[in-house]
C-alpha cells in the first residue's frame, strides 16, 4: 500500500490549518461534501492533486463512482487521478488497460503508464494487452517490456516494435539494453557508437538514466555493459552503473565499488562509496568497509555501522546511533531503518534516541524530524508505551509530539489506531484531530461523540492540513452511512 508520505505531512504541520467551513453553521454532511468538492474541483495550481492523493490513499472501493466521474473531466490531470484511483482500489486486478487507452492522446497515455509502473499497478496480462495496441509510443513499449522482464514474464523482440530506431536516445538505449539481455550484442554496440555524437554532459546524464533503468528493471547484462562503458568516468553515470551492478551482478559491482573508493580518497567520494555499500546488503563483506577508513567523520561512521551489522555477536546499536547522528541524511535514514535488525531492548533505546534528540536541537531540520517520525513508526508497533509521555506533553518544544503524531497518522494501521486511543484526550487540538482520523481509518465504527467530532474535522474545524481534512470528511460520510447520499454531489466541476 502506498501510504501518505511522512515528509510532506511533517512539512504541512507548520502550515496554517484549513478554515474552509470551520466557522460556518453547516450540517455536518453538507460540510463534508463542501470540503471534498475541493478535491474534485480542478484548479490551475494543481492543489486538487494533493487532495486526491490523500483520498486515494484510503483505497476505499466506495469511492469508485467518484473516480469514474473524474474520468469524464475535461482536464487531463483529473482523468489521471480518477484512473489511478480506480486502479488502486482494484487490488490484484491492477489497472484496466482498456480504460488507460481511452484516457486521451499519446502523451497522456505515457503519463498514465509511467505512473502505473511506479505504483506497481500494471499486471502482466494488462501489460500484454497494452503492447498489442499499435498506437503505443516507442517509449511506452520500452518501459512495458522492461517491466515484463522485471516481473520475470516472457517477452520477445517484436514487442519492442521500432523502439531501437527511436530518435530519443534514452528510448533507443533502453530497447538495445533489453535486447542485450536476449544476447543481441550488435544492437548495443551500434548504440555505443551513437553516443560519440552526444554532448559529454548529456551523455553522462543519459547513461545515468539507463543505469537507473537497468537497476530497476533488473537487467544484469546491461549493468555489466554500462560498467564497461563508464569505466573512465567519475560522474553520476559511473555511480549509477555501480549501483545497478551491485543489485543484478553483485560480484562485478563489488569489484567496481572497491576500486572507486580506492581511486579517490576525498571525503565526498568515500561518502558516496559508503552509501552504495550500505545499500548493497549482501553484496558487500564486513572487511570491504575498511576501504572507507581514514579518520574522516561520515566515512568512518559508515564503515563502523556496515561492519557491525555484518559481524556476528556484535552490538550494532552504538554504530548505528553514531551514523544516525552523523549529519548525512541518507546514511541516517538507513541507520534508523536498520534498527529493526537489533534486539528489542537495544532497538528501543536507539529509536527513542532518534526521537529525543529533537529536544536538543533549537531548529530541527526536516531531516531530523523525518528520522524522528520514522523511529516513531517503528515504536508504535512494538513499544507504544514509551511514546505516550512524549506525545502527550503540552509544554516545551513541539517537535517531538509533532513527529510522533505525524507518524501515527501516516501509518493508519490497527496498531496506530490502538496507539491513538491510548493518547486521545491528552493531546493539543491538532493532535486530537489527527488521532481521531487515525482511529477512523482502522475502526469500522465510532462512538456517537467521535462521529460528531470527525464531522467537525472534515468540515474544517480540526486545525489539520487539507489532505487530512479530506480523509476526515470522507471517513465521516462512510462512518455515518452518508456515502450514497453524498456521492451524486461529488462530481468534478
Amino acid at each position: 500500500m502506498k501510504r501518505f508520505c511522512i515528509a510532506p505531512l511533517l512539512a504541512a504541520l507548520a502550515i496554517a490549518p484549513c478554515q474552509t467551513v470551520m466557522a460556518q453553521k453547516v450540517e455536518p454532511t453538507d460540510a463534508a461534501v463542501l470540503s471534498l468538492r475541493q478535491a474534485i474541483t480542478y484548479q490551475d495550481s494543481g492543489v486538487q492533486h494533493t487532495l486526491l492523493v490523500s483520498l486515494r490513499a484510503l483505497k476505499d472501493p466506495a469511492m469508485k463512482p467518484i473516480f469514474e466521474a473524474l474520468l469524464k473531466a475535461p482536464q487531463p490531470p483529473m482523468r489521471i487521478d480518477g484512473f489511478l484511483g480506480l486502479a488502486e482500489i482494484a487490488g490484484e486486478r491492477g489497472a484496466d488497460p482498456a480504460l488507460l487507452l481511452k484516457l486521451g492522446d499519446a502523451p497522456l497515455r505515457t503519463v498514465a503508464i509511467t505512473e502505473c509502473l511506479g505504483l506497481g499497478l500494471l499486471k502482466p496480462e494488462g501489460i500484454r494487452t497494452l503492447l498489442a495496441n499499435k498506437e503505443l509510443t516507442a517509449y511506452d513499449r520500452a518501459l512495458l517490456v522492461a517491466e515484463l522482464h522485471r516481473l520475470h514474464e516472457p517477452w520477445d523482440a517484436a514487442m519492442l516494435g521500432d523502439a531501437s530506431a527511436s530518435n530519443t536516445a534514452e528510448v533507443a538505449g533502453l530497447a538495445d539494453l533489453l535486447m542485450l539481455e536476449k544476447g543481441d550484442q550488435a544492437r548495443w554496440e551500434a548504440f555505443t557508437k551513437r553516443l560519440d555524437e552526444v554532448d559529454p554532459a548529456e551523455r553522462t546524464d543519459l547513461l545515468r538514466r539507463l543505469a537507473d533503468a537497468s537497476r530497476h528493471y533488473e537487467l544484469a547484462k546491461a549493468a555489466e555493459a554500462l560498467l564497461t562503458l563508464t569505466k573512465d568516468s567519475k560522474g553520476a553515470d559511473r555511480i549509477g552503473a555501480i549501483a545497478a551492478a551491485l543489485k543484478v551482478s553483485p560480484a562485478a559491482g563489488r569489484e567496481a565499488l572497491l576500486a572507486m573508493a580506492q581511486s579517490d580518497r576525498g571525503v565526498t567520494n568515500l561518502v558516496q562509496a559508503g552509501l552504495l555499500m550500505l545499500a548493497a546488503d549482501d553484496a558487500m563483506q564486513a572487511s570491504d568497509f575498511d576501504v572507507l577508513r581514514g579518520g574522516q567523520g561520515v566515512p568512518d561512521a559508515i564503515a563502523n555501522a556496515g561492519q557491525a551489522l555484518r559481524t556476528p555477536n556484535t552490538d550494532a546499536a552504538p554504530a548505528l546511533t553514531a551514523l544516525m547522528e552523523s549529519g548525512n541524511r541518507a546514511a541516517a535514514e538507513w541507520a534508523v531503518r536498520q534498527a529493526s535488525k537489533l534486539p528489542p531492548e537495544t532497538r528501543r533505546i536507539m529509536l527513542l534516541r532518534a526521537i529525543d534528540r529533537l529536544d536538543s536541537i533549537d531548529a530541527p531540520s526536516m531531516t531530523d524530524r523525518l528520522l524522528s517520525a520514522l523511529a516513531a513508526q517503528q515504536l508504535i508497533g512494538f513499544a507504544p508505551e514509551d511514546l505516550i509521555p512524549r506525545v502527550t506533553r503540552l509544554s516545551g518544544k513541539p517537535f517531538v509530539p509533532e513527529s510522533i503524531v505525524a507518524a501515527m497518522c501516516d501509518l493508519g494501521t490497527p496498531e496506530a489506531a490502538k496507539f491513538a486511543r491510548m493518547v486521545r484526550g491528552k493531546l493539543a487540538q491538532r493532535g486530537e484531530s489527527m488521532a481521531l482520523v487515525t482511529i477512523a481509518k482502522a475502526s469500522p465504527t465510532l462512538s456517537p461523540a467521535e462521529l460528531v467530532e470527525l464531522g467537525r474535522i472534515g468540515g474544517g474545524g480540526g486545525r489539520v492540513e487539507e489532505p487530512i481534512q479530506m480523509q476526515a470528511a470522507w471517513l465521516f460520510l462512510k462512518q455515518s452511512n452518508k456515502v450514497a447520499q453524498a456521492t451524486p454531489k461529488l462530481t468534478p466541476r
